[in-house]
């Protein structure tokens, strides 16, 4: 099963593999905020941004759950509370965003390959009974 993927499915890819630095980025992000000591403002205040960002490009690529998962770490980000419970919903919601990017990637893949193997077997269907 192991075939080339069709032109539409890789730019499909490819555009979603864009995202990656950018969600790597959001993580840092987190990350620092996790081992911050003293004000985290600036760094709550580049979290923020990058997250917005990156939820307009997703809203304007048609990934509507990608970008509501953005804006919800905006919102969390905002939040005033525990720094220990912000970073921990901060780390999931970064995990969950991570684990959306990689199963469109993979749901692409798989449907593009299913959909070679039907047009494959058609080819061979309309063949056969010509033999």
């Amino acid at each position: 099963m192991a075939g080339k993927l069709s032109p539409s499915a890789q730019q499909k890819i490819a555009q979603l593999e864009l995202f990656a630095p950018r969600v790597a980025r959001i993580h840092t992000l987190v990350e620092t905020l996790a081992v911050t000591k003293g004000s985290t403002d600036n760094v709550t205040s580049q979290l923020k941004r990058a997250a917005d960002q990156l939820k307009l490009t997703f809203m304007t690529a048609g990934y509507d759950a990608l970008s509501q998962i953005c804006g919800t770490i905006v919102m969390t980000a905002a939040r005033a509370g525990s720094p220990g419970a912000k970073v921990r919903i901060l780390r999931e919601h970064v995990g969950s965003l991570k684990f959306q990017l990689e199963l469109m990637v993979r749901t692409v893949t798989r449907e593009d390959l299913e959909a070679q193997a039907r047009r494959q077997k058609q080819q061979e269907e309309k063949a056969a009974p010509e033999e």
